[in-house]
Order: C-alpha cells, then structure tokens, then sequence
C-alpha cells in the first residue's frame, strides 16, 4: 500500500521486485488519488483484507490508509478520531496473514504547508521559518528569536497556522498509536520517517516523544526513526527481502569529505553521517570498515552553499577535485560492487559528480545503483535498496549458472529461468537509467530551463500547469528524450550486463537500442517526472 500513485512510491518498488523475482500486489492506481483528487482510504482498507493469494509480507503506508496519502496527512480533511480508527483495520490483517510479516511506515510531519498554488507558494517559506522559530523561543527560550517570531505570526494568516498545528498533533497521535500497534505485533517493523525538516522544530520534542514511547514497550529493534519518506516503500521492501533470504549486506560508506559527512543536509534535522547510519540499518544491512565489504557506497557529500556556487572559476575546480578523489577511491576498491549517491544539493545530481563520473574508471552502466533525487535521505534510501537487491540478482544468476553446470535442467525450466534473468536485469536498467535521465538529465538541467519558460512565456504556475499542462510536457519530453537517446548511445549502448553460463556456453545479455522514451508530467506540475523506457536486450553468444 503506496504512499500515494507518484512514481516514486507506485513504481519504483515494482521494479525493486522485479530485480529478484518476487510478484508486488498494490491496490488500483484510481483508488490511491492523484494531487488534487482525492485517494479512497476506506476502498484500500477493503482491499487490503481481501485474500491476495500466499502472501510473503504486507508493506504499508499508514499515511495513505489514515488520511488517503502524503499530501492530505499536512492538513485537516481527515478528523483525528477518522484517521486513528481506520487503524483498527491493522488487527485484522495480522488474523487475516498469520505469521506473514507486516512492515509499516509513516511520516513524522515536515515543518511546513503544501505549495500546491500560488497562494500557498508564497507562505511556504515563512512557515517554515515559523516552525523552527517558534521552537527556538517557545521549546529552549531562546529570545533572540523573539522578534522574528513575532513578524512572522503578524505576516501568516492565522488559519494556516492553526491548521498546520491541529494536523501535527492530529499525525502525532497517528504515530503514537502506530508504535502501540507494533508493540501488539500488528505490525513486525515500523519505519517512522522525518519527512522535510531542520536542526530545530517541533518534530524534536515529537521524536522525542515516539522515542520514549518506542522505549517504554521495549521495542528499541523494531521501531527506526530517521529522515526520510519517498523511499520508504523501497526500504522495507529491500529489508524484508534480505530478511527472507536470511542475507545482511555488508556496507562500506565512503564521503566526498569527511566535514562534508558532518554537515546537516538541507531539509535533514541530523548530521549526514547519521541519517546513512540509520538508512543501513532500516535496509537490513550491516556498516563494517572491511575491505571485502559486499556493497562500497560512494556518498557526495551534502556542499557549503548551493550549486549556483560552484559553477565556474576556483570553486568549480575544487569541487571537480573532491568528487574525483572519492571516485577513483572506490574504483580502486572494487569498481563493480559501487552504489553511488549524490546528496550534494537537494533536488537533482551535482554537475561536477558527472562530469567526473564520465571521465572515470567507474562505467555508469556498472554502478550497483545511483541516487540524486529530493532530499538526502531519498537518495540514500533509494540507493541502497536498489544496490542491495541488485546484488542478490547478480547471485542469483550465479545459482542460474551452478545448475546448468551441475543439474539436468530440462529446456522449459531452462527458459524459464532465463527469462526471469532477463527480467530482472531489465527491471534494474530501467531503474538504474532512469534514476541518471531523471535526477540529473531532468531535476538538473531541463527543469530548471523549462520552468523558466514555462512561468515567462506561457504565463502558468508552476505548481499547477492546469491549461498549459500539455504543452509544458510536451517541451519536456522532447527535450528529456533527446538528452536520454545521447546519455544511451555514450554509457550504455552495446554495453555487457551480465554473462550467463561457463566457458564454451557463455553467453552476455547486451544493451542494444534505446527505441522509446515515455515521458509524462503525472501530478501536472513540474516537480517529477514518469519515465518509461523500450530498449533491446540481447543475449550474445561467446560473451564480449
């Protein structure tokens, strides 16, 4: 059960799954909503209890099945005592799967309102202002504050603060009733994500509070707290994998800097190095120093300032420098064994981190998984569960390889298993390319060109493309297809994947065309993109 229908959280699972054979059952993408149509709660939770065949684990967002999504949790179209009963549905799933694991997640509210129009827009910023301010002078007396605190309550209007503040504490009792229904083993492991946030705020005292809660029950190793929510479907889903293939990845971190991993990345409430910590852990995974470590995790670490910085001159070349050096580090190491995050800037892949990563040792097509989307912990997240579950693809085309050598296999379960290798391997290209078309190609470069045409020349809001919809995605997808066919034709055409078999029957699975690139704007509005990708996969005898 989805956090809502972006593709984010409806999609990118699926292909996760794909990678490593297993079958994800979600509800009806009209029953989740859409960004201004409202999600079906109830119809889910009906849905949710209806017999689904064997099921292996259940993995929900409480957001969508107590308020209908991520973007009705931030406001109050959903009474508390509403939200707190359609929990009780939780109890009769647990009777309803038995010993089948139940994994759960849900936000702890971000410090500001929706910017979903231009009224909104424009109070976004001052609210978040609000909620760190208030905090500072009203939590640790901090008076220094007072003054802009005051300017701030006289700038926005009453009402969004009012409803701001009933939907924290409304989302609090949802959170605190979501660690007792882990305590009653209605849940197995609960992921309680810090969604956009700060150093300071009212979700410290909240954290605080879940934390004693978390602790009062004495279920410190089924409950995690850390910055994150987007990714948090594909958290669990790579959690519960290794848990049932009885694996614990072994992760070996390493920073652009060392003050880069200490820094607090922009909407994150802790230090860099804390939220990687907590995301290994979440993922099921282990950190270790060794060399033999199963996965290295490249992280470009959060920057001083903002990426406008760093465009020409002194400061460009030292930050080519850093993120070169961390590069050619983890070639050195094991180049085929790297998932590498980008969390230098929000919103979109460092333009030094590419440029260098093409002019590596490291080829893109071999990376484990890549990451440079949103928020720090959306990148960490994401790419960890795709390096992690790409690893057990790759070992399962090991044990693919040890029965024909060892077993008698007979033609049809020979092509069946071939034909879920080739699925696999299909599922994580697509992911793997569209995370560098979307996170670099689009977030970094052509969105910021088209927004800019968008608001000038066809006069439209970018929170909200209504009459200029689509006109806008088309100047994006031809934009983003051109840029996707050149990224193809340089990294990734006529690339080998994987080889298949020994000696005399080797074969390679090859990268052949990229015929198609499906672009749509699914929320109407500029902020993410739905990629669909038709490309050739050829199986190659003699490998290359």
């Amino acid at each position: 059960m989805p956090l809502d229908n972006r593709p984010c959280n409806a999609k990118f699972p699926g292909l996760l799954a794909r990678m490593v054979d297993f079958e994800l059952i979600m509800p009806p993408l009209d029953l989740l909503g859409e960004a201004r149509n409202e999600a079906q709660p109830g119809r889910i939770a009906e849905w949710l209890i209806e017999p689904h065949g064997r099921v292996d684990c259940a993995i929900l967002s409480l957001d969508m099945l107590a308020y209908g999504g991520l973007v009705p949790s931030r406001t109050m179209s959903v009474a508390p005592e509403t939200a707190l009963e359609r929990l009780d549905v939780l109890g009769k799933l647990r009777e309803q799967l038995g010993e089948a694991a139940i994994y759960a997640f849900n936000t702890i509210m971000r410090l500001s309102i929706t910017a979903d129009s231009p009224q909104t827009g424009q109070y976004w910023d001052a609210m978040r202002q609000y909620s760190e301010v208030s905090y500072r002078v009203r939590n640790l007396g901090d008076d220094n504050y007072a003054e802009q605190l005051r300017e701030l309550e006289e700038r926005i209007p009453p009402e969004i603060i009012s409803d701001y503040k009933a939907a924290r504490e409304r989302n609090h009792r949802v959170n605190l009733r979501a660690v007792d229904e882990t305590a009653a083993h209605h849940i197995d492991f609960l992921a309680l994500t810090q969604e956009d946030a700060a150093q300071f705020g009212p979700h410290c005292e909240e954290q605080e509070r879940l934390r004693d809660r978390v602790a009062s029950l004495n279920i410190e190793d089924r409950v995690a707290i850390y910055p994150g929510t987007d990714e948090a479907g594909m958290t669990l889903i790579a959690r519960f994998i290794h848990r049932h293939m009885l694996k614990t990845p072994t992760v070996r971190v390493f920073y652009s800097s060392e003050e880069g991993a200490d820094r607090i990345a922009t909407f994150e409430d802790r230090p860099l190095r804390e939220t990687v910590e907590a995301h290994i852990a979440a993922a099921g995974a282990q950190m270790t120093d060794d060399d033999d470590a199963d996965l290295l995790l490249a992280v470009n670490a959060p920057a001083e300032g903002c990426r406008e910085d760093y465009q020409r001159g002194a400061a460009r070349d030292r930050r080519r420098r850093l993120v070169r050096g961390l590069l050619d580090t983890v070639a050195e190491q094991s180049p085929r064994h790297v998932a590498l995050c980008d969390v230098a800037f929000p919103n979109g892949a460092d333009e030094a981190l590419m440029r260098e990563l093409r002019h590596s040792d490291l080829a893109p097509h071999r990376l484990l998984s890549f990451g440079a989307w949103n928020t720090a912990g959306n990148s960490i997240g994401s790419t960890l569960a795709h390096g992690t579950l790409r690893l057990i693809a790759l070992q399962d085309k090991g044990a693919f390889d040890l029965a024909q050598l060892l077993a008698d296999i007979s033609p049809m379960r020979y092509l069946e298993l071939l034909n879920s290798l080739i699925d696999s391997e299909r599922a994580h290209v697509e992911f793997l390319f569209g995370r560098f078309v979307d996170d670099w190609l689009y977030q970094s470069r052509i969105r910021p060109e088209v927004t800019e045409q968008v608001v000038q020349l066809l006069e439209a809001s970018v929170f909200d493309l209504s009459s200029s919809y689509r006109q806008t995605e088309r100047m994006v997808a031809q934009e983003l297809s051109a840029a996707a066919s050149d990224l193809w034709t340089d990294h990734f055409l006529a690339q080998e994947m994987v080889q298949i078999g020994f000696e005399q029957a080797r074969s390679s699975l090859v990268l052949d065309a990229l015929e198609e690139t499906r672009v749509r704007l699914p929320w109407r509005r500029m902020f993410e993109v739905d990629l669909d990708f038709k490309f050739g996969l050829e199986l190659v005898p003699g490998g290359q």
